[in-house]
């Protein structure tokens, strides 16, 4: 692992590709699949949540299975590349698939397959993929300009989908076509730019093929790791934090602020700080280093939530201006716990003398997911314990006892999680010195 070789434009540009053709779909799953499910196929509320915890519990074995028998691939293209390669088109396919809306009877059942299938299509894509940045470079700070760069066109992805959908989707005669357009479109960008990362990446470090490993010994072997369970502690609070924010800012503007046609400039003004302010925090990172800077810029992000939850009923325009400085805090957690986890294989191979780069992203995409399904759920029944209900939400107001529970939900919960996913991370070990010492070894 002596190997810190400073990686070209053209890669990090490449692979960064790869996130944003990946994040197309998913994000649009994120973003519109509920909707898809209930007001064009047709299906009810309850059966959609079903599909979802379905597929959750689908997600905790399979993304760690296709990560840990990434690791026992040897190939002439590498151990990861060949899952992008001949996964792409099957992913692309997977997500037409899932929006295709046809008018069959059993729809259920056509949504839970359609809906593994692109669950699977995009784990068998998207965990080789994530543990490239681990076996392309063994320079930190080559993985987190790496980082930085996949993230970028990660957050345009999100600005696309969340631009483009519901205008595509208006432009046809029916949403069902519409939504059927957007399948084909989304899953076509989706596979031609992961099939240019394909052909734009190479994994340098030297492969180590590992025996095959039986679910318990997979686990045995992540909890052996102590730093990778901090940093998976700390995504998954973190994450569960932003996700409560998306969903309840929505909530927030239509009815404590009374301003829901604001909501759209909120979360791109969000994002676009994220994206715009990345190279700031790259710069901090070499002056204080990774677990600082992350810690800072999620603190950052929690102490702007403390004005909105102070603040009973603020200006629209001073919110939107919160949201932008809270985005800039937001970024780091784009960028950072990617570039951790490679340090955390890096410390299991030190430590054991294996390599599983495969099987720790596997477990790092499910605590991903992981994470947004616990920050829903929780948004969910914080609503509920508020008093909130969508026919009281019909008409337009609400009693001052929801109203704050949805200014606590926005701020007091969220502030709640990041500040144990701050403790998470200063408890993490794993420092410059120490990555010196893995790549010395």
């Amino acid at each position: 692992m002596q190997d810190t070789e400073r990686l070209s434009l053209k890669t990090k540009i490449g692979y960064a590709l790869g996130d944003f053709g990946g994040s197309i779909p998913f994000q649009s799953v994120t973003l519109f699949i509920v909707f898809y499910f209930t007001d064009v196929f047709g299906l009810s509320a309850a059966a959609a949540g079903l599909i979802f915890a379905i597929a959750k519990l689908w997600n905790a074995v399979c993304d760690p299975a296709i990560g840990s028998f990434s690791d026992r691939l040897q190939t002439r293209w590498g151990q990861k590349r060949p899952f992008l390669l001949f996964g792409a088109v099957p992913f692309g396919i997977s997500f037409f698939l899932l929006v295709a809306a046809p008018q069959i009877e059993a729809k259920f059942a056509y949504a839970l397959v359609t809906f593994l299938l692109f669950s699977t299509a995009y784990s068998i894509v998207s965990v080789p993929y994530g543990a490239i940045t681990a076996s392309i470079s063994s320079s930190p700070e080559e993985r987190s300009s790496l980082t930085a760069y996949r993230m970028a066109f990660a957050i345009l992805a999100i600005l696309f989908v969340g631009g483009a959908t519901r205008p595509i989707v208006d432009a046809f005669d029916t949403p069902q076509e519409g939504f059927r357009y957007v399948g084909l479109l989304y899953g076509v960008l989706a596979a031609v730019f992961t099939i240019v990362t394909f052909a734009t990446t190479y994994e340098r470090s030297r492969v180590t093929i590992v025996e095959h490993l039986g679910f318990i010994e997979r686990l045995r072997i992540v909890k052996s790791n102590v730093p990778f369970l901090l940093l998976n502690g700390a995504i998954i609070v973190h994450l569960a934090a932003i996700t409560v924010v998306a969903t309840i800012v929505n909530y927030y503007f239509k009815y404590n602020l009374r301003s829901e046609a604001l909501t759209p400039l909120a979360f791109v003004s969000l994002f676009v700080a994220a994206a715009l302010t990345l190279p700031l925090w790259l710069r901090l990172e070499k002056k204080i280093g990774r677990k600082s800077t992350f810690n800072a810029g999620m603190a950052l992000l929690s102490l702007m939530l403390v004005p909105l939850l102070l603040i009973e009923n603020p200006n629209p325009y001073v919110v939107i201006a919160v949201m932008i400085v809270a985005g800039a805090g937001m970024s780091t957690i784009y960028v950072f716990p990617w570039s951790m986890v490679p340090s955390t294989i890096d410390y299991s191979e030190w430590k054991t003398g294996q390599r599983h780069e495969g099987l720790f992203y596997g477990f790092f995409y499910f605590s991903f997911k992981a994470a947004a399904a616990l920050g829903g759920l929780l948004a969910g029944l914080g609503l509920d314990l508020a008093g909130y209900s969508a026919s009281a939400g019909e008409s337009g107001t609400l009693g001052d006892g929801t109203l704050t529970g949805i200014r606590i939900l926005l701020t007091a919960l969220p502030i709640a999680l990041m500040m144990a996913g701050i403790a998470f991370v200063h408890f993490y070990p794993i420092d410059e010195a120490m990555e010196r010492q893995f790549r010395n070894s």
